[in-house]
């Protein structure tokens, strides 16, 4: 940033030395000298004007004519006998120029006339700043561009992990890009590492359920009991391997969203036919007839069986789900009137393996993926997820789904 900062500094440093130096230059040659060339060829046509008797003046000289006292000018010498003469004698005076005349011992003075334009200043004024202007626009360009790229680098990397930056070395910006080109490396391997990982721990935990399921249905010897016990514990295990891979697959983006039309109103409907036979408070619909949504119809159904489940765990007698459309979202909304989440964890309640006090019992289960496994589809379709207070007392999930999927 440094060398950025520096280069622009100079830049317009010297821009403004050559802008203002060749506006100078231009000034001074359109700018006419104090006495300007056609003066002469004018004094003396107003010369012979004035030799007409004073009572024609008025139909042949165009200046406006004020007659002055002999005295009022104190004049040098040579003038003076120029006007006893009867010359003409001009002064100047700022811009303009003033024509003296004396006729029958009366000193008349014609004028002022203009010696240049009175908008000149502002049109060289304006030309600075148009040719300053343009420079900094030459200057600027190429940056922009290259933060564009970068931008687009960025946007492509949220979704595709191999996106890959190159920049001229000559670029301002190169250094950035390099310090992305370092970052994105990092975040690659960092991925890699961790999809590795929970693949060779999900396949190590796997061999030996399934030894256990194996062997758990082969014993006679165990009380049923106890046996029914050792399966439960080994279908959570099995469970928890299975959320632990699809939380990673979504995490990483390793499975591709198939995108299409679905209706959320049927897609919900359901949803809730199918958790009625689970033990738990029922679930209350309010939907329109028909809700149209751009998006992946099994992980949408997964987000809102997972919230549904959750909300039974901890309803007491009442849940609700109300779908209904805001602006260009479809707003779901899943309220129950359970004990509610404390509002200083609500920032943790949706991280994987964040559980609760209440969650740590056998009745309420789970594993602290489910919701997590929530806000990562909901960022997927570029939706938001929000918690707040129930009107019946318990928790309040809040989904904003766009109804139509932009690609970033």
């Amino acid at each position: 940033m440094q060398r950025l900062f520096w280069h622009f500094y100079l830049f317009i440093f010297i821009v403004l030395l050559a802008a203002g130096w060749a506006v100078e230059q231009l000034w001074q040659q359109w700018q006419p000298a104090a006495e300007p060339p056609w003066l002469t060829s004018y004094t003396s046509l107003l010369q012979q004007q004035l030799q007409q008797p004073v009572a024609t003046w008025p139909s042949t000289v165009s200046l406006n004519i004020i007659a002055l006292p002999t005295d009022s000018i104190s004049w040098l010498p040579a003038e003076l006998s120029l006007l006893q003469q009867g010359k003409v004698v001009s002064l100047f005076e700022e811009e303009q120029v003033y024509f003296y005349y004396l006729a029958n011992n009366q000193l008349w003075r014609l004028g002022p006339l203009p010696l240049i334009q009175n908008d000149g200043a502002t049109w060289f004024t304006l030309l600075f700043f148009i040719l300053l202007a343009v420079a900094i626009a030459l200057w600027l360009w190429p940056v922009a561009r290259d933060i564009r790229r970068l931008q687009h680098s960025l946007q492509q990397f949220s979704t595709n992990t191999d996106t890959n930056l190159y920049l001229p070395a000559r670029s301002f910006i190169a250094p950035i890009a390099d310090s992305f080109q370092y970052m994105s490396g990092q975040i690659r391997d960092l991925l890699k590492l961790q999809r590795e990982m929970t693949q060779a721990v999900s396949h190590e935990l796997r061999t030996p359920i399934a030894r256990l399921s194996f062997a758990l249905e082969m014993a006679q010897q165990l009380p049923a009991q106890e046996k029914q016990l050792m399966l439960q514990d080994v279908k959570e295990l099995q469970h928890l391997v299975d959320e632990i891979l699809d939380y990673a697959r979504l995490e990483t983006g390793q499975l591709p969203l198939q995108m299409q039309q679905i209706n959320l109103t049927e897609l919900i409907t359901n949803v809730q036919e199918k958790l009625t036979p689970l033990p738990g408070a029922p679930i209350y619909l309010t939907l329109p007839a028909q809700a149209m949504l751009h998006g992946d119809g099994h992980y949408i159904e997964r987000a809102l069986q997972n919230l549904l489940v959750n909300a039974k765990k901890y309803a007491v007698q009442h849940i609700s789900l109300t779908l209904s459309q805001h602006k260009q979202y479809w707003q779901i909304e899943v309220e129950d009137d359970g004990p509610g989440i404390p509002e200083q964890l609500r920032q943790y309640i949706l991280k994987p393996f964040f559980r609760i006090d209440a969650s740590r019992n056998k009745q309420a289960g789970g594993f602290g993926l489910g919701l997590a496994i929530v806000a990562r589809v909901t960022q997927w379709h570029l939706g938001k997820i929000s918690i707040t207070n129930s009107t019946l007392g318990g928790a309040r999930f809040v989904l904003l789904l766009p109804q139509r999927h932009v690609n970033h």
